[in-house]
C-alpha cells in the first residue's frame, strides 16, 4: 500500500504577520516531511505528494495513481477561500481515491463554528452566541441577546485568524465596532459569550469504538492556567506563547475523564474521522465546547509533539497509530 501525503504548504502562501517567520494557517513542508519519514521508519511506503495542483492534475488526467493500492493522507487545507478545508475531500471524492480524515460535508460543518454549536448544544454546553452576516445583524448585539463580555471572531477561520487584543469586548459598542471591522474581510462573524476558565485542547486519533489516542492538554501562559480575560490572538499563536501540561496536574481525575468522554462525544456527533482536535473551556464544574478542528496541524512542534514529550510516547509511535487508524477504516480487510 502506498501512502501519499497531500498538503498545501505554508511556504507557498502569504505571510500574515510582519515578522521574519512565515505564519499562516497552512502546514509547513518540514512537518509533512517529518510525518512521511516517520511513516517510512514504521515500515510504510509513504511520501509527500503535493498540494491542490496535484489534485487538479489528477482531475485533468495529467497525473495518475493506483487507486486500488493508494491512500491519500489528507493534510490539505485547500486554496485560500472561506471554506477552503472542504476543497481537498471534495476533489478526492470526485476522483474516487481513498483518503484520510473527514468527508466533505463534515469538513465544511467543522469549519463552521456556529453550525457545530447548533449540532451539539443538546449534548454539550456551548457559550451563547450571535451570527453576524451584515450591518443589520449588528443591531442584535445588545443586552437582550447576549451577556458581556463577548469574543468577536470570524466564524469560519482557524489559527486565530482575525483575532487580536480588541476581540475581547466589555461593551456592546466595542463589540459592534469590532464586528463591523471584521465584516470587511470575513463573513459571517461570531459573537460569543466569553467563558472564563481553563483552556483545554484534546487530540483524538481513532474512530467510533476504536480510539488509539484521546489526550487532553491544558494550556497556560507564564504559569497562568485559569483565564479571566484572555483570548489567543494570531500573534500569540505565531509566537508560541502558550505552554502545555497534562490536565491531571491541575484538574481532578474525574474532570479529566469527563473531558475525554466529551471530546469523543463531540467527535462522533460531528461525524469526524481518523483524527481531530476539540477545544473546551472549563468553568467551575462545566465543560464548554468552543470549537473543533478536523485537520489540526500534525507536527513535532504542535500539540502532537507536546503529547509525545509529556506522555513519553515517541513521535514515530503516534505516526504509527495514525496510519493504522486510517488503514483500519479504509481497508478493514487488511486487519
Amino acid at each position: 500500500m502506498k501512502y501519499l501525503i497531500v498538503a498545501e504548504l505554508r511556504e507557498n502562501h502569504p505571510n500574515l504577520l510582519q515578522q521574519s517567520q512565515i505564519y499562516n494557517d497552512y502546514v509547513s513542508k518540514k512537518s509533512m516531511m517529518q510525518l512521511a519519514n516517520a511513516c517510512k521508519e514504521n515500515g510504510y511506503d509513504c511520501e509527500y505528494y503535493g498540494g491542490m495542483d496535484k489534485l487538479i492534475s489528477l482531475c485533468e488526467r495529467k497525473d495518475s495513481i493506483d487507486k486500488n493500492n493508494s491512500i491519500i493522507i489528507n493534510y490539505n487545507y485547500g486554496f485560500p477561500a472561506q471554506f477552503k478545508r472542504g476543497q481537498s475531500p471534495i476533489f478526492l471524492e470526485m476522483l474516487g481515491i481513498k483518503y484520510s480524515g473527514s468527508d466533505p460535508l463534515v469538513s465544511l460543518i467543522v469549519n463552521d463554528k456556529s453550525c457545530c454549536k447548533r449540532l451539539i448544544n443538546n449534548s454539550v454546553k456551548t457559550p451563547r452566541s450571535i451570527d453576524v452576516y451584515n450591518s443589520d445583524d449588528l443591531l442584535c448585539i445588545d443586552e437582550t441577546n447576549i451577556s458581556l463580555p463577548v469574543v468577536v471572531k470570524p466564524n469560519s477561520e482557524g489559527s486565530s485568524l482575525g483575532i487580536d487584543e480588541k476581540s475581547l469586548c466589555y461593551t456592546y459598542e466595542n463589540a459592534v465596532n469590532k464586528a463591523s471591522d471584521l465584516l470587511k474581510e470575513f463573513c459571517p462573524i461570531l459573537i460569543e459569550e466569553y467563558i472564563p476558565g481553563y483552556e483545554v485542547t484534546t487530540w483524538i486519533i481513532g474512530n467510533k469504538g476504536n480510539y488509539s489516542l484521546v489526550q487532553p492538554l491544558i494550556i497556560s501562559v507564564n504559569g497562568q492556567y485559569y483565564f479571566e480575560s484572555k483570548v489567543f490572538t494570531t500573534f500569540d499563536k505565531a509566537n508560541h506563547i502558550r505552554s502545555y501540561s497534562l490536565p491531571q496536574n491541575i484538574l481532578n481525575t474525574k474532570m479529566v475523564e469527563r473531558i475525554k468522554e466529551t471530546a469523543q462525544d463531540v467527535f462522533e456527533i460531528l461525524g469526524m474521522h481518523d483524527y481531530g482536535r476539540i477545544d473546551f473551556r472549563i468553568h467551575n464544574d462545566d465543560i464548554f465546547f468552543i470549537e473543533a478542528n478536523a485537520l489540526p496541524i500534525f507536527s513535532q512542534t504542535s500539540e502532537i509533539g507536546q503529547i509525545s514529550d509529556l506522555c513519553n510516547i515517541k513521535y514515530n509511535e503516534i505516526c504509527r497509530k495514525l496510519i493504522e487508524t486510517i488503514t483500519k477504516r479504509l481497508m478493514p480487510e487488511t486487519y
